[in-house]
């Protein structure tokens, strides 16, 4: 756990180095603005002696030679190395560029050697590619954000993206789903997804977002041993062929948070309607509408104590489409004390709340880090509808997560949750809950 924890500490301090699998629906545009006091260094170093150790200042940026240990629930012990190269500006300290290969090896997935690159050409524009090929799994993946296109008010985000997935589970639908219900699939997948955000009136934090997302799906058998195979637990869950949604959302934002990676006062909610019909490059026809509401208060001694609250609810109406885009409970976005997916049903609902404390700062190489401590206690549920939500379903989590948040872009988490199936940990970059 110790190992793991230094990653994810390393990963923020380096600025960029990016966790293996991202939330296929998560969209993050930077704030424009950010407190300048941010950019001021600690009176002294207190950084640890392996992070001095690991870490090899140079003239524009800095050299990480990172080892990889990785516990994700839902695929098991991962290793490996991790080079990375930071770049920064010719003119400051900001990030422009990093450069972040892995080689790494599974036992259910053997060899896994991947490529990340991450350029930012202003402080709310990032640049996202990465490119894998393994034994079981692969991905080609090219992303792009913009919290000011072209100098205006307006907003930008896009993905293109084919990944084949060979970890995911399934266990049943209902919020009492079984363990012993538990299947490997492997889930091969192209999608694109684009969508453009702008103000509602000159200045104002709501913000009215289009967003398209188009996906084709194919799911077959994983090669987990010691689990049944998918096609035989759950053939009335196969479709021939690849089959497609295309999703069109409408949403309506608030944003007033200081930053939207690395955030520390302020507001964010977001209420979205969503829709696909059957024939308009879809196979499906459904509707989807959801809420996530996040706040966040900083302590008044100024000693960089937030309270953070998330609430989440979503809801799918209509005919039941495929089981891998419905709601799912589980994972670092939702529950975490659980892997992801570990229960499905049409609606979901949970509540997390945290309190995080500054242990220490560190700057190295132009780049100041705080690393924090954030315990956390959440509850979720999974339901048909809200009318048949029960108190009995509902899942609780305690636990707490290591933070390393170098501002104004990156945060790093390793969250250690416990809940009624035991212990389960999470790492992750970039996600400010």
């Amino acid at each position: 756990m110790l190992r793991r924890t230094v990653l994810a500490f390393l990963l923020a301090a380096a600025c960029g180095a990016a966790r293996a699998d991202e939330p296929k629906d998560l969209e993050s545009v930077p704030s424009r603005a950010f407190p300048e006091e941010v950019r001021q260094a600690p009176a002294e170093d207190a950084t640890p002696w392996i992070v001095r150790w690991m870490i090899r200042p140079l003239r524009r940026g800095m050299f990480i030679r990172l080892p990889i240990i990785d516990t994700d629930p839902n695929r098991g012990i991962t290793a490996g190395v991790m080079p990375i190269w930071v770049i920064q500006g010719a003119k400051d300290d900001r990030i422009e560029q990093i450069h972040a290969p892995s080689l790494t090896y599974n036992d259910n997935f053997s060899i896994i050697p991947t490529y990340r690159y991450y350029y930012y050409p202003q402080e709310d524009a990032s640049l996202t590619l990465r490119g894998s090929w393994s034994k079981y799994e692969r991905e080609v993946l090219g992303q792009y954000e913009d919290g000011s296109i072209l100098g205006s008010d307006y907003d930008v985000y896009a993905r293109l993206q084919y990944n084949v997935d060979a970890g995911q589970r399934f266990y049943g639908f209902g919020p009492d789903a079984p363990k012993k219900g538990e299947a490997n699939y492997k889930e091969e997948y192209f999608q694109y997804k684009a969508g453009v955000g702008m103000p509602l009136l000159q200045g104002s934090a709501w913000r009215l977002r289009l967003t398209e997302h188009l996906q084709s799906d194919r799911i077959l058998d994983g090669p987990l041993p010691n689990l049944p195979l998918f096609t035989a637990a759950y053939p009335a869950q196969l479709a021939r062929g690849r089959q497609q949604t295309n999703e069109h959302r409408l949403s309506l934002d608030y944003d007033a948070r200081d930053h939207g990676v690395t955030t520390s006062r302020g507001a964010y909610a977001q209420i979205y309607a969503e829709r696909a019909f059957h024939g308009f490059a879809s196979a499906y026809d459904y509707s989807r509408y959801g809420l996530d509401a996040r706040w966040y208060k900083p302590w008044s001694s100024g000693d960089g104590r937030v309270f953070a609250v998330q609430a989440r609810y979503e809801q799918l109406l209509g005919p039941t489409p495929p089981f891998w885009i419905m709601p799912k409970l589980g994972g670092k976005y939702n529950l975490r004390a659980y892997g992801e997916g570990r229960y499905i049903d049409r609606g979901v609902a949970t509540v997390n709340m945290e309190q995080r404390f500054n242990l220490f700062e560190s700057r190295m190489a132009g780049v100041t880090t705080q690393f924090q401590l954030a315990p956390f206690v959440g509850a979720g549920t999974a339901f048909d509808n809200p009318g048949r939500a029960a108190a009995k379903y509902v899942r609780p989590v305690v636990g707490a997560a290591m933070r390393a948040v170098a501002k104004p872009q990156v945060v790093g988490s390793v969250d250690f949750g416990v809940g009624r199936e035991g212990l389960a940990v999470f790492m992750d970059i970039n996600y400010s809950f």
